[in-house]
């Protein structure tokens, strides 16, 4: 059965594409390097800060044996829209499904820094994050990317989630969490 990757439009650092698969291929090698691999991925690109009645059809009907939950949609500073990402995962995961879950460290709003300009996905292209601001449990940065001259500046805040924080999250839709596949990615079920 195909995986499903839910995902914002535009992660941060992603230059615009319509329907691109940077971000995909981004968490695709992030899995993969945790010897997780997914292979026949449909997509749901959704935009975070939208409406949230929308989500309901962001994606097909389909239920996938694997649905991953990227782009740090868990760690959205709002409740009810950490919830309602939580929910439309659960939502297209079969019985016995995996979803993994792609978070910022738990350590991340004491740990967050600037970071230097980084070689970024196409030739030519940087990443980096500037302007961060620790508040714990939050973090706010402007993330940075410069595409041939063409600098993108998208702020952003988290709300940095703690394992236990991450557990009720999982618990209040209905799963648990199974594992913990790396610093970044839990794996959780029915």
């Amino acid at each position: 059965m195909p995986t499903l990757l839910i995902r914002r439009r535009r992660p941060i650092g992603e230059p615009a594409r319509p329907e691109g698969t940077t971000g995909a291929g981004r968490l695709a090698q992030a899995l993969l390097d945790l010897g997780v691999a997914i292979d026949d991925v449909r997509q749901a690109v959704i935009d975070p800060d939208g409406p949230l009645e929308q989500l309901a059809g962001a994606v097909p009907g389909d239920r996938f044996d694997v649905v991953v939950l990227g782009s740090h949609l868990v760690n959205n500073p709002d409740d009810d829209r950490r919830r309602a990402f939580l929910g439309l995962a659960v939502s297209h995961l079969a019985d016995g499904g995996r979803l993994l879950i792609e978070h910022h460290p738990v350590d991340w709003a004491e740990t967050a820094e600037p970071t230097p300009t980084t070689p970024g996905v196409d030739p030519g292209a940087t990443l980096g994050m500037v302007d961060v601001v620790r508040t714990p449990p939050y973090v706010s940065a402007v993330s940075v990317y410069d595409e041939g001259g063409g600098i993108v500046r998208q702020p952003f805040t988290a709300r940095v989630l703690s394992e236990a924080e991450l557990d009720a999250a999982l618990e209040r839709v209905g799963l648990t969490r199974r594992a913990r596949l790396g610093p970044t990615w839990l794996e959780a079920g029915r």
